[in-house]
């Protein structure tokens, strides 16, 4: 199934504020999007354990066995949706069981074709996109009102795309895209997090999670590196004072800018610029 059918009909929305601990497996009949707003546990799924933390998200397509490990006397809320990701199956409004492996009936399960991308368990952390969506879900089928299942559709297609450009870090170009900015910007005093991502139309925190990703630097740590970069070229190609290369490379402080490189680079600019001129010599 093309994504550009994903059609989800909820049955279940609501925040739980307790996942009880069982050693035992349950399995899905319909698909599962946990949002874990608060708390910290351990998820096993398919076999394979992970570390679950607030603010991460998961998805399980049906038959998918999981179980928790969550402290119960820690505080705990996590957003649960259960749903197909097509409404032909609308008929079925009420939520289906949730089965343990040993009483799991493989003829209940609805079936119909799975987009590619929903085949298998995604998990993402710090998928932050992902909540107001899923909150405004169990908003919905608390409140009831007119057209309900109708957003609420709505807003679990727009969560589960969310989650998938949230677990999809395979963003190089717009990484790319992102460094040339910086290197076109660098010396505006005012480039920040926030200027960057909005001029790419992303929140701050996930554009910086998916550069640091590729350059394991923060996005600000990234700029501040690039203008101590260009001042070192500065410093050895031109005959600009230590204050013009400050302003130059975008530093609104000639202290913090003095301070920045001798962390950088062990020197101050000025021992720099005496040292490589040394060696052209």
């Amino acid at each position: 199934m093309n994504l550009i059918k994903l059609n989800p009909f909820l049955r279940y929305a609501s925040m739980h504020t307790r996942l009880k601990p069982s050693t035992k497996f349950s399995v899905c009949y319909d698909c599962r999007l946990f949002y874990f707003a608060q708390g910290k546990g351990d998820m096993v799924i398919n076999g394979k354990t992970y570390l679950i933390g607030s603010n991460d998200a998961v998805f399980l397509p049906p038959k998918t066995k999981y179980r928790f490990n969550f402290n119960t006397s820690k505080d705990l809320s996590v957003y649960v949706l259960n749903f197909d990701l097509i409404d032909e199956f609308c008929k079925y409004k009420k939520s289906l069981s949730t089965p343990t492996e040993e009483t799991f009936d493989e003829l209940l399960v609805l079936s119909y074709e799975l987009p590619e991308k929903f085949q298998n368990p995604i998990v993402v952390k710090n998928a932050f996109s992902v909540r107001k969506h899923v909150e405004k879900c169990v908003d919905l089928f608390l409140q009831k009102t007119t057209y309900y299942q109708e957003e609420s559709s709505a807003r679990a297609k727009q969560a589960l795309l969310e989650l998938l450009r949230e677990s999809e870090i395979g963003e190089y170009p717009l990484v790319q895209n992102v460094i040339d900015y910086i290197r076109e910007n660098y010396h505006l005093p005012e480039l920040s997090n926030d200027m960057i991502a909005e001029n790419f139309n992303y929140h701050p925190y996930h554009l910086n999670r998916i550069v640091k990703a590729y350059t394991q630097k923060t996005l600000h740590g990234y700029l501040l590196d690039y203008r101590i970069q260009m001042a070192k070229n500065l410093l050895i190609t031109t005959k600009l004072s230590i204050t013009q290369i400050a302003d130059k490379t975008g530093f609104t402080s000639y202290t913090y800018f003095i301070k920045l490189f001798r962390e950088k680079t062990g020197q101050s600019p000025l021992k720099y610029r005496n040292n490589h001129e040394l060696i052209r010599l």
